[in-house]
């Protein structure tokens, strides 16, 4: 079995090979290259916990599994700062009396009960969803708090995507956002996050987080933001995990959206939908026919495995990497 195809057949959530011979495959694995492809698609939580569930973790190439083990417990750690900063700012919304909703990663966190593996990916920043009407005064209030500005030259612009993000103490990013995507009103965006969302708490502290049909549709349009990026695993991963679980999901309701275009590039979307579809090991329902499109997934990790293994590409390179193997994929599907 070749790397790429082994990485995802381990990553995927339902399906693939038994469980034994993907054991056998990681004991005889190569690790430089793999060690690479996981660091570039930012998956190592993720696959440390697959690796855990086989029983190999101790039995693969010890350079591999120490690395393995190492890139987990650092973004672990990351992870864990960002959830107490995220209930320091629930403690800061709260005593101002205003309304908000987490975003992205921070919910996935908060909803790990109820999806599988939804907190094994690093998560970057604390993004927070509030009322349009409040957000300059909650950006101000933060600041008061010893929250810094990480753009001093840009000011605040409660009318954009999100203000000007903020950096606190614990070195996190955070960004309070009045909407999620380009197109969205922040009066619908609200409607959507805030009054269809679901409380859950965490540490005795109430966090309002979106419904599984927004998590799914933020994780997609988002994700299309960044193109050069959007289908590496780890923005696939936002999808998927929330696919595979059976959640609840509207997805007549995802379906209007892709035919009202709120995503613009509707080849991209339905590729990137083919793409999580494949790692979630689902089919498509029936609600999102002609919507959803072929996606060579293990070609695209193929590719980039192989340039991999003679560089560790950064930057704008590593971006026209990941986006000319996905190209490659979306013909070659």
């Amino acid at each position: 079995m070749n790397s790429a195809r082994l990485l995802l057949d381990t990553l995927r959530f339902q399906g693939g090979p038994p469980p034994e011979r993907l054991a056998e495959a990681w004991i005889e694995a190569e690790g430089t290259g793999l060690r690479r492809l996981v660091s570039f698609e930012g998956c190592s939580i993720w696959l440390c916990r697959r690796l855990r569930q086989l029983g190999v973790l101790e039995r693969i190439d010890p350079d591999l599994a120490a690395w393995v083990s190492a890139k987990a417990r650092e973004e672990t750690a990351r992870n864990l700062l960002i959830e107490a900063e995220a209930q320091a700012l629930a403690d800061i919304l709260r005593e101002i009396d205003t309304p908000a909703v987490f975003l992205k990663g921070v919910a996935r966190r908060l909803v790990a009960d109820r999806y599988q593996l939804a907190d094994a990916r690093v998560t970057n920043d604390v993004d927070v969803l509030v009322p349009s009407a409040n957000a300059r005064e909650v950006w101000h209030a933060l600041r008061i708090r010893g929250y810094e500005r990480t753009s001093p030259t840009k000011p605040p612009r409660p009318h954009h995507h999100h203000l000007p993000a903020l950096w606190s103490h614990r070195l996190v990013g955070v960004e309070l956002h009045t909407t999620y995507a380009r197109g969205v009103t922040p009066e619908v965006a609200w409607q959507r996050y805030y009054d269809a969302g679901m409380a859950v708490e965490r540490s005795g502290i109430q966090f309002r987080v979106p419904s599984a049909t927004e998590m799914f549709w933020g994780a997609t349009a988002h994700s299309l933001l960044i193109p050069d990026i959007a289908f590496l695993l780890a923005f696939l991963f936002d999808a998927a995990v929330i696919w595979a679980s059976g959640a609840d999901v509207d997805w007549r309701e995802i379906a209007r959206r892709l035919d009202a275009k709120e995503i613009v590039d509707g080849g991209a979307a339905a590729a990137w939908l083919g793409a999580a579809a494949q790692l979630a090991g689902v089919e498509p329902p029936v609600a999102l026919a002609g919507r959803v499109a072929p996606y060579d997934l293990e070609r695209a990790l193929s590719l980039r495995l192989v340039v991999l293994r003679h560089l560790q590409p950064s930057g704008g390179v590593r971006k026209a990497l990941a986006w000319w193997t996905s190209e490659r994929a979306r013909a070659g599907a």
